[in-house]
């Protein structure tokens, strides 16, 4: 008797690919809070930071450039907040 619940091997892959794409955004979306609380002192203002639109990034804020699999701007972005200022 076959278990109807049970997934196929190919449902198994698909969920497993799914889970590792869902892994590496939070750990990308980690990443950047951990340098941006860095730079802005608190969870918080970090968290503020990362749901903030920016012109700079056309708008968007730099958690939906972590959704979209674009961590690397959202990381530039969030270098330049280490910078000190010119002048």
């Amino acid at each position: 008797m076959e278990n109807k619940d049970s997934l196929s091997p190919a449902g198994l892959d698909a969920l497993r690919a799914r889970f590792e794409q869902q892994s590496r955004r939070a750990q990308a979306y980690y990443t950047v809070m951990h340098l941006v609380r860095d730079a802005v002192g608190s969870d918080e203002a970090a968290s503020d930071w990362m749901n903030q639109p920016s012109p700079a990034l056309g708008g968007l804020t730099p958690g939906q450039l972590v959704e979209q699999g674009r961590e690397e701007e959202a990381l530039r972005h969030a270098a330049a907040l280490k910078r000190p200022a010119p002048g």
